[in-house]
């Protein structure tokens, strides 16, 4: 039985479910207090996503997609994350065009709002009773490859400037991924005339892999020093460890496309501690 089997169908709304009620957490967060309109906006979502949460805890753990329970939560969530996405991509409208005083850029919303688009694309099928079609390989590293080089750019961005070791061991993991989104591009262009799975590809998904793995250790270490307190920066808790969950899921998909892939050891699909910041 491959990972992304053992990922069910209650998993996956719990994960996207909690992405999302970050992605709204961030969004109040960067707003000035003048964008009195869109900050009780965003805050709005924070409950919805948490209501949704608390609902989607309750379902059963191992029903499939046929479920009518599974169709009717389906049917229920996919309204809150359209809603939400269409927030997001209005944000990045105004900050286009500077007509809003929001400390993210455009191109963080591309990042957020690709996520939110891919759980309404599985919503799409789960609400017609059918499991979702998988992402292909390529597909799967164009949406999570951009995700973790946003990460490793944002958090070079949070961390004081006299954090230099730091910031250069950032860097390195945000030149990787961003050499890994050029080589997917020509992976692309390959499969018009070669069948996936050849061998150039699979070793590029295990050198992947690694690469996610290490940075998955180095935020570790980046939260343990927060923790104690010893990290110089501006970031947050939620911000941290925002970045767990999609590595793992990013992970365990990816390793469905890796014959005789290592095992990931304890990799869990949602945050464990509790937030309040």
């Amino acid at each position: 039985m491959t990972q992304e089997v053992r990922i069910s169908l209650q998993e996956e709304h719990l994960f996207w479910l909690e992405v999302l009620e970050d992605h709204a957490h961030f969004l109040r967060d960067y707003l000035s207090p003048v964008e009195t309109k869109w900050w009780k906006e965003a805050e709005k979502f924070i409950p919805q996503f948490q209501d949704a949460l608390r609902h989607a805890k309750g379902l059963a753990p191992f029903e499939g997609a046929d479920s009518p329970t599974m169709q009717a939560f389906a049917r229920s969530v996919y309204p809150l994350a359209d809603a939400y996405c269409r927030l997001e991509g209005h944000m990045q409208h105004l900050r286009l065009w500077n007509r809003i005083n929001l400390n993210l850029t455009p191109s963080y919303f591309n990042g957020t709002i690709n996520e939110n688009r891919e759980y309404l694309r599985q919503l799409s099928y789960w609400m017609q009773g059918v499991p979702a079609a998988p992402l292909r390989l390529t597909e799967l590293l164009d949406l999570w490859l951009e995700d973790q080089l946003g990460h490793a750019v944002l958090l070079n961005g949070l961390l004081d400037p006299v954090e230099i070791p730091l910031g250069v061991e950032t860097d390195k993991f945000a030149s990787l991924f961003s050499s890994y989104m050029t080589k997917n591009r020509a992976m692309q262009g390959y499969l018009r005339f070669t069948p996936p799975g050849f061998p150039a590809e699979i070793r590029f998904a295990k050198e992947v892999l690694g690469t996610v793995k290490k940075f998955y250790d180095f935020v570790q270490q980046i939260i343990v020093q927060y923790r104690n307190d010893e990290l110089l920066s501006k970031s947050t808790l939620r911000f941290l460890e925002h970045h767990f969950p999609e590595s793992c899921y990013f992970m365990r998909k990816l390793t469905v496309f890796i014959p005789d892939a290592p095992p990931l050891g304890h990799c869990p699909l949602t945050k464990s501690s509790m937030l309040n910041d």
